[in-house]
């Protein structure tokens, strides 16, 4: 047998508001209604869920270990009643994306997503600059950098490295050059609106401060690693973004070494999450960052 709808609705309110009196103003019915409830949960599960005390009520372990399956059942209830009865676009989840991380990180582990969560149908659009209005046109943007909204929250996807990378027959053709990290005369590729400089990883690494060649100015990393890969020079690149071209081998370390970026991307939604955003956000934050990235290529 399932528990009462209306028990777990108690249930979640009070365990998320934090007392009885506060669920009982958001669910509509008394106090009384909401103890009962909790109750005939607590007998149903013939386990105690709640200890009462002035201040008023703090979950047992079990309720604690109870409360995801019962938040997470009711949010996947309501936003398939959403679907199926609601709105006609309410299973459209919108996302705005970098079009270099969009194409090298998030694009290869939408299929795990997609999978978990196959009640929402997705709608992803890739672009060079975070949006002037943030979610005025998407539900969640992941950019490199933002711009501020009182409207939206903004979290740091993951701290990321800077790395300079070229292909492996450049590596070989001016590995001289390399070894005596000499790379003032070495051609380089240079993507625009980056913050971060030549001079700041090369004197992160007390190295020589005289920048290569740059022949190349482009409108983002993604095409730039395509310049890279087929021999045009050195780029300085984040590591979120590297990571599956160095680890095919496509790409190498023309130095070893990183340098922590001070900029990075952002993960940017509306104050107020819909469920299937916050389902979104859930599972971005479960993916892996680029620590394996760190420990491959880092000098430690």
């Amino acid at each position: 047998m399932l528990p009462p709808q209306r028990a777990l609705l108690a249930f979640e309110a009070v365990s998320r508001l934090g007392s009885i009196g506060a669920a009982s103003r958001e669910l509509h019915v008394t106090q009384a209604a909401v103890s009962q409830q909790l109750k005939s949960l607590e007998q149903f599960l013939n386990c105690t869920l709640f200890i009462r005390n002035q201040r008023g009520v703090t979950l047992t372990q079990a309720a604690q270990q109870y409360l995801p399956v019962v938040t997470g059942t009711l949010q996947h209830l309501k936003l398939q009643t959403q679907i199926l009865f609601g709105a006609q676009q309410s299973d459209v989840l919108r996302i705005k994306a970098n079009t270099s991380i969009g194409h090298n990180w998030l694009i290869p582990k939408l299929a795990d997503f997609s999978n978990k969560f196959s009640f929402i149908k997705l709608d992803l659009t890739l672009v060079d600059w975070p949006s002037r209005q943030p979610c005025s046109e998407a539900d969640v943007e992941i950019t490199n950098g933002f711009i501020d909204s009182e409207n939206t929250q903004v979290e740091r996807l993951c701290q990321e490295q800077w790395l300079m990378v070229c292909s492996p027959a450049f590596k070989q053709q001016h590995l001289d050059a390399l070894t005596n990290k000499d790379i003032s005369q070495l051609p380089a590729i240079q993507v625009k609106g980056y913050e971060e400089s030549w001079m700041q990883w090369l004197c992160h690494h007390d190295i020589d401060p005289v920048p290569p060649n740059v022949r190349l100015e482009i409108s983002n990393s993604l095409h730039g690693l395509e310049a890279v890969k087929q021999g045009m020079g050195l780029m300085l690149v984040r590591s979120l973004v590297a990571k599956k071209a160095l680890t095919s081998g496509e790409l190498v370390l023309a130095l070893n070494g990183s340098m922590p970026s001070d900029s990075g991307h952002y993960v940017i939604t509306a104050n107020k999450r819909s469920p299937k955003v916050n389902f979104f956000c859930d599972w971005l934050h479960q993916q892996d960052s680029d620590s394996a990235i760190q420990a491959m290529f880092s000098n430690a």
